[in-house]
């Protein structure tokens, strides 16, 4: 699974790395094929071991590994990658849950929409740079926006933020005379954006218990035995 460009943010929830929603993938060496060692499963989604540790291959591919003599970078790394991993998830048997799915037209728009931020030939250059191709990326791009579409639909109807809230940011965020001068003919423009800051800040609060939730109703299983092996490893 490819790694997705840094500058494609779908959602304000923390989605760090790459998200392999079928780690399933099948080998043969002989007649007798073999069987994928899984390592994470939720209900009927999962990850093998070899599709976790491809991901953390690539999450460290972006760190100084040669700067960690104690494997502590490398161990936080691995769990944070597991973490994320579960989170997807779940969110995702969620989504078979709720029937939500991403349509075509969807897709099309939010590809048409980050490929207008480039120069032209640039988008192509940087999927090149990456070693990804544009199939991989479009296909992870789907899977941030069904994210993006489960989350928005379980906790935007929670959300309400009065007019006291909205002054109270201001006060703490915008109200220096430097930006003041600055915002004074733009106001409709700020409140906008104080709307959305505010709107994201509760959803964040909002979405950890809303996940541990889904963690109690649904089966989270990690297979110990895989999970010491590879913290094991330096």
């Amino acid at each position: 699974m490819c790694r997705p460009f840094k500058w494609v943010q779908i959602h304000g929830v923390v989605w760090a790395a790459i998200f392999l929603l079928a780690g399933l993938i099948a080998c043969s060496n002989s007649s007798e094929p073999e069987v994928p060692e899984v390592f994470i499963q939720v209900n009927q989604s999962r990850v093998t071991v070899d599709a976790y540790l491809r991901e953390v291959d690539e999450v460290a591919a972006d760190i100084m590994v040669d700067k960690d003599p104690n494997g502590k970078v490398m161990a936080n790394l691995r769990l944070r990658v597991l973490n994320q991993i579960t989170e997807r998830l779940i969110v995702f048997e969620r989504s078979k849950e709720l029937g939500i799915q991403v349509k075509e037209h969807e897709l099309d728009a939010l590809v048409t929409s980050i490929k207008a931020d480039y120069p032209k030939g640039e988008f192509e250059r940087v999927l090149v740079e990456q070693a990804v191709s544009y199939e991989e990326w479009k296909n992870d791009l789907r899977t941030r926006l069904l994210m993006q579409k489960v989350i928005d639909q379980e906790l935007e109807p929670k959300i309400r933020v009065t007019s006291e809230e909205i002054s109270a940011y201001y006060e703490e965020h915008y109200a220096s005379s430097e930006m003041q001068s600055d915002q004074a003919t733009d106001t409709k423009n700020v409140e906008t954006t104080i709307l959305q800051q505010v709107r994201h800040k509760k959803k964040e609060a909002l979405y950890h218990d809303w996940l541990e939730n889904l963690k109690q109703r649904y089966h989270v299983h990690v297979n110990q035995a895989v999970w010491d092996r590879i913290m094991k490893q330096q």
